[in-house]
């Protein structure tokens, strides 16, 4: 987790933001808006050049989560689609990768919401505010708790 950590702290350094479409705009990644049916959202990279396709239907607050956790995806594994293809039959392999897009995504929308609110909700009502979906709690709660032991930490890096 602390290397996820720092990554979204290096990425306060691009426009002083934590906000998952600010740093996309930031950082020249399209978000394209489409009916997807059932899939929530997805990235493509070609030629150094990121989009994220996301779900026209979903909530607001569901939408953020997916952008932040396609974002994981474009920043974190680079260079990974032609060696995921030789892997698509390995589920663990590519759970793998899609449980770190998701840490990064919470550890990114937790930075937000401290670093815009004073308010102080218990963990079940910040999932749901920050749009966390229900397959993610157990990662959510434990991405929270380690957060708070270092909130004195995390409050000098907010600055």
């Amino acid at each position: 987790m602390e290397r996820l950590f720092e990554k979204v702290i290096t990425l306060k350094r691009y426009d002083r933001t934590f906000d998952p479409y600010i740093l996309c705009a930031t950082l020249d990644i399209e978000i394209l808006y489409f009916d997807l049916g059932d899939i929530l959202g997805f990235k493509t990279t070609y030629c150094d050049v990121s989009l994220i396709y996301l779900n026209q239907h979903l909530a607001t607050t569901t939408q953020r989560f997916v952008v932040a956790h396609e974002l994981g995806h474009i920043l974190l594994h680079k260079g990974i689609r032609p060696l995921l293809l030789q892997y698509m039959n390995h589920s663990r392999f590519i759970s793998h990768f899609e449980a770190e897009a998701d840490r990064f995504a919470i550890i990114l929308l937790l930075c937000h919401y401290y670093a815009t609110t004073d308010l102080e909700v218990g963990p079940d009502k910040l999932m749901y505010e920050l749009g966390i979906p229900e397959h993610c709690k157990a990662l959510f709660l434990d991405t929270f708790s380690q957060m708070q032991l270092h909130q004195q930490h995390l409050a000098q890096l907010l600055l």
